[in-house]
């Protein structure tokens, strides 16, 4: 059902603005006529969304995202101090936001550079080992070894290079050799460890760089060291790093979960301050007096005006009256439903507002949707394991639409156990096996024809109705060309009902002449409405009529796939092999059934139904209020 608004018409005391505001705010119902612009600001409201830009960024160094953690009772406390902020109020947040966020900054960069340490250290004596004999052989002799990349030089002519330059400054060497190991990592990267005199280091440097060959060192403080040196102390501090990491993490971790609530709960109120400084600079504001104007629900006028009255009394004036019909395209939406109907008005989130005027089709999808499901699923075992599953949906707390799908998902197994018990299915023919059950109407997979026909005369009185809602909706919007094709379409529709029965010879044959006569104002009334246009929409709607045959299409499919599973167990009997099939085919048939039914019913209802009445180019109903920490995302 949409709710009835009514144009609310508000002046009042500049000096009073503020505190009216958040009235309006803590109310809740005030669809304001022109929606506060973010980049419409004024200096305060610049410093204020400053501040709420360096939370945000202190929440996302934290890594916090539980909104629902903020306790209620802390906003309410919080936000009397920034109903009026001056100066101080917003410097001191500023202070300690910068503060708190240059000690998480410097925690998180301390973090990230041991981390990095690990890794580079970590690299550096996977490399050194593979030289571990060429480092321990040669150091016993006195040498030098150092390590280089040499991607593209010719490490045999390096070598003879070295020797050559060795043997020129020290032709008394006993040693004609010069020591070298190259490896090849799995990377490509081509190593060269290569053993000296210490006395040659430069020599041996600048003949390897003039062949390209760039020098491979140790990480950090560890650069000037030798290998046998370092090695023991980089071991040592991969033990030490990961506990210091660890404890940065414990401490990030213990600051998360303190402080988190409370920057986010300064967030929101941030948030909340901007709006209510944009709702005012938006005012319309002539001298010391300001108005203010929207939309309110007619079931909530007197308790808004009763809350201002109460508390600002003669300093306040409130006019109202009911839109024109001009003004129904800008008037918005709300929906309000029975509790047990609200799920479904999460299928019309998936279509455009309704118009303040159509018609709120959420108890029709209530009544069909879960009933044409249960009906392609009918099966009692299946709907008892629906019904779990639409149970546990319901006990996320916080997750407002897995609670609706919950909701959804009893009312199909509801409708599921029902049409089990008229189909004697229970688990495809286990019921009737160990239980003895029998159909209360007929069985499916046996029995075809006779619930085609019915599920045909479900479509025949599901798209019927659509007519008649479209006809009410050209009625109630003034639309002439809409209620005359619609009230067509009825009159053709009664006219191949009554024809039909002739047919049977259910009743006497005069009465074909009332039928001719039902068929001829149909056509007329489709030709004055919609024209050609309007004809051929009546014969797509007979189209629209059989395709309600996919409900026992479906649901006679599911019943010999549960059958098919259950055969298993008799051809394999009751073995580990036959039992895992029949499950598998069973889980497999389950699945199908969810999804088949649901998919399916759906299109019924939006294609078949919705599209003879529903008129979509609506305002969504957005009322000027707080929003719930549980329900609060940042945007």
């Amino acid at each position: 059902m949409i709710r009835d608004m009514v144009l609310l018409g508000l002046w009042g005391l500049v000096r009073d603005r503020s505190r009216i505001i958040e009235k309006l705010h803590d109310l809740g119902v005030l669809h304001l006529q022109e929606e506060p612009v973010e980049y419409v600001s004024t200096e305060a409201a610049a410093d204020l969304k400053l501040l709420r830009g360096k939370a945000l960024g202190l929440l996302e160094s934290l890594g916090w995202n539980e909104w629902s953690s903020i306790p209620r009772k802390a906003l309410e406390e919080k936000r009397s101090v920034l109903s009026s902020p001056d100066e101080a109020i917003i410097d001191g947040i500023r202070d300690s936001l910068d503060s708190f966020s240059t000690r998480v900054t410097e925690r998180i960069r301390l973090r990230e550079a041991l981390g990095s340490r690990i890794n580079s250290i970590k690299g550096a004596l996977r490399t050194v080992r593979h030289f571990d004999s060429f480092i321990s052989e040669n150091s016993g002799k006195g040498l030098e070894i150092t390590l280089w990349w040499a991607q593209r030089a010719d490490v045999a002519d390096l070598a003879a290079r070295i020797r050559k330059m060795i043997r020129e400054h020290d032709p008394l060497g006993s040693d004609d050799k010069t020591p070298y190991h190259l490896i090849v990592s799995p990377g490509g990267e081509r190593i060269l460890a290569i053993a000296y005199p210490s006395e040659f280091r430069k020599g041996v440097s600048a003949i390897l760089s003039s062949r390209e060959c760039l020098p491979w060192i140790l990480p950090g403080e560890y650069e000037t060291m030798s290998f046998q040196d370092a090695v023991p102390l980089m071991e040592t501090a991969l033990e030490d790093l990961p506990r210091r990491i660890g404890e940065i993490e414990r401490n990030l971790m213990k600051t998360r979960q303190e402080w988190g609530p409370k920057i986010g709960a300064l967030y929101v109120l941030l948030d909340e301050k901007i709006e209510e400084i944009l709702v005012e600079t938006g005012s319309d504001t002539r001298g010391e007096i300001f108005r203010l104007s929207g939309w309110v629900p007619s079931d909530e006028k007197d308790r808004l005006e009763t809350e201002l009255r109460g508390e600002f009394r003669e300093r306040i004036l409130l006019r109202w009256r009911d839109p024109h019909p001009g003004e129904w395209s800008e008037v918005p939406t709300s929906l309000s439903n029975p509790e047990y109907f609200r799920p479904f008005e999460l299928f019309l989130r998936l279509m455009p507002v309704v118009s303040y005027k159509g018609l709120d089709p959420t108890i029709l999808i209530g009544i069909f949707f879960p009933f044409f499901g249960g009906c392609m699923i009918g099966d009692m075992g299946y709907g008892l394991v629906i019904g779990a599953l639409g149970l546990w949906f319901r006990k996320k707390v916080g997750r407002p639409m897995l609670n609706d799908v919950g909701s959804i998902l009893l009312f199909i197994a509801a409708w599921s156990i029902l049409w089990g018990v008229a189909y004697g299915e229970a688990f495809g023919d286990l019921g009737h096996r160990f239980l003895h059950l029998e159909p209360l109407w007929l069985e499916r997979s046996q029995v075809v024809i006779p619930v085609m026909i019915f599920t045909i005369s479900l479509g025949f009185a599901h798209v019927l109705l659509g007519f008649i809602m479209g006809m009410i909706q050209g009625l109630r919007t003034g639309h002439r060309h809409l209620w005359l094709e619609r009230l067509g379409n009825i009159l053709i529709f009664m006219a191949l009902l009554s024809g039909m029965v002739l047919v049977k010879g259910w009743l006497p044959g005069q009465f074909f002449t009332i039928s001719v006569t039902l068929l001829v104002l149909g056509l007329a009334l489709l030709l004055a409405g919609g024209g050609m246009g309007g004809l051929v929409e009546a014969l797509g709607s007979v189209g629209n009529v059989l395709s309600y045959v996919r409900i026992a299409a479906i649901g006679l499919s599911s019943a010999i796939l549960a059958m098919v599973a259950n055969s298993f167990v008799d051809s394999m009997g009751v073995t580990f092999v036959g039992i895992f099939m029949a499950l598998t085919i069973h889980l497999l048939n389950f699945v199908l059934a969810i999804a088949g039914s649901s998919l399916h019913s759906a299109r019924l209802q939006y294609v078949e139904f919705l599209g003879k009445f529903y008129s979509g180019g609506g305002t969504r109903y957005k009322p000027f209020s707080r929003r719930k920490p549980e329900l609060w995302k940042k945007h």
